[in-house]
């Protein structure tokens, strides 16, 4: 079980903190203090992992607890539980050696996040074999938001074909064109441009009229509207 020690001058925030890390797996408060030097005072009595610590606090503020207890060599590890986000404060905060950073308010998700990064932090670290690559990148990295996956086109159209046919739209540089043009620079047919010109225009990305053409063969000519590039942008990404 993982001790954990609250600092927090505020009793409802107390409260609030001590029923978050209680939810989580493997987590105990083992006390509480509500000032920097009452802090100080909990963790010389020894048996502390995890210092939850404010920053804006009676007597020494969290920081300055912070710096003192790298100074003593104390074996304790610190997330910071604090509305301060300036840069500055952040950055201290980092260089001594806090583990983590929540800035109020946050979510109980938050505060699970970190919990459990540094359970699998403390059970290697605590494990005597040599570890693994995989095992060091999950104490040390911080997990990505998954990228929004892109939507799907339909069917018949190839993302990578999309963006083709969009460069070569582009490379017109404004200048109406004809599906038989833009299949010329693309190299395919134009059966199969028009595919993708029905899905821009559907869009609203192309604006089309009716052109001249040969007899019984209708022509459009289509124009970029630029004020409506973003509807594209989900399916290309940066080349919209």
């Amino acid at each position: 079980m993982i001790q954990v020690l609250l600092v927090e001058d505020d009793p409802m925030v107390a409260e609030l903190n001590r029923l978050y890390v209680e939810r989580v797996d493997g987590f105990r408060v083992a006390a509480t203090a509500g000032d920097g030097a009452g802090a100080l005072e909990a963790l010389r009595a020894g048996g502390i992992d995890l210092l939850l610590l404010d920053i804006a606090m009676p007597g020494p503020d969290g920081l300055e607890v912070l710096a003192r207890i790298r100074a003593a060599g104390l074996d304790v590890d610190v997330i910071l539980v604090t509305a301060a986000r300036d840069t500055a404060t952040i950055g201290r905060a980092v260089k001594l050696g806090a583990v983590d950073y929540l800035i109020k308010p946050f979510a109980f998700e938050r505060m699970k996040q970190a919990l459990e990064r540094y359970r699998d932090a403390h059970a290697l670290m605590r494990d005597p074999h040599a570890a693994s690559q995989d095992e060091v990148d999950r104490v040390f990295a911080r997990p990505k938001a998954p990228a929004p996956a892109a939507p799907d086109l339909p069917k018949g159209l190839d993302p990578a074909r999309l963006a083709s046919v969009w460069r070569a739209i582009l490379a017109f540089e404004g200048a109406p064109f004809t599906s038989e043009d833009l299949a010329v620079r693309v190299g395919i047919t134009r059966v199969s441009v028009r595919k993708y010109l029905e899905f821009l225009w559907g869009l609203q990305v192309l604006h089309r009229e009716p052109a001249t053409g040969g007899i019984g063969r209708p022509v459009h000519r289509y124009e970029v509207r630029r004020a409506h590039v973003a509807a594209l942008r989900p399916y290309l990404g940066e080349e919209a």
